[in-house]
């Protein structure tokens, strides 16, 4: 073999390992880390650092002095992709401080719960802190039964206020209208991770 096909055979070799590191990232424990799950206190609570919330539009919105409200939805599955065993919703509005540079949040429930001077990075994670599913409810996965969680967040379209001169009909309106509730069955987001086991 001459050293010009050993040169031209180098690539081959380098995108074999390229494919190899890949394949290993997709395998490795690094890849189950966009959710993780902790059960203290007799409830399980979920951690998920790659699932951002405060993004796109909804931190356009944010940044432009708008309220949004996100309804988020945690589901416990028997199976990727099944209907949940348990769940629970909680709904949340959150605003933030163009001064500060802060986000606040309020839990929507009674008694409501609020905090303020937020990172973006702390939003989140304060939400999926209001979830606590007891472990009571999880009894048919024990030992090493496997179970898979769904999280997942709508921002539900914002109802104009009633009687308004501004909501006069108009055709231009119905097209605007129109137009934000397609943009704005894009708001959302779902995470599925599994399986979690409550003991080894």
């Amino acid at each position: 073999m001459t050293s010009g096909e050993g040169a031209r055979r180098e690539p081959d070799h380098l995108w074999l390992i390229v494919i190899g590191l890949i394949v290993w990232l997709v395998r490795s424990p690094l890849a189950e880390q966009a959710m993780t799950i902790a059960t203290t206190g007799g409830v399980l609570r979920v951690a998920a650092p790659a699932f951002e919330v405060i993004e796109g539009t909804v931190l356009d919105r944010l940044r432009d002095g708008r309220a949004v409200r996100l309804d988020f939805e945690l589901d416990v599955l028997a199976q990727p992709a099944g209907p949940p065993v348990t769940e629970q919703k909680r709904s949340f509005n959150v605003s933030f401080d163009l001064w500060e540079e802060r986000f606040a949040v309020t839990l929507l429930a009674t008694p409501a719960r609020s905090v303020s001077h937020l990172t973006r990075q702390a939003v989140d994670a304060w939400c999926l802190d209001a979830f606590a599913i007891p472990l009571g409810d999880l009894g048919r996965f024990g030992g090493a039964t496997p179970f898979w969680i769904r999280l997942s967040y709508q921002v539900p379209d914002p109802s104009p206020a009633a009687g308004s001169d501004d909501e006069a009909f108009t055709l231009q309106r119905l097209i605007d209208v129109l137009g934000r509730k397609r943009r704005d069955a894009q708001l959302g987001k779902t995470i599925e991770a599994g399986p979690f086991r409550l003991s080894k």
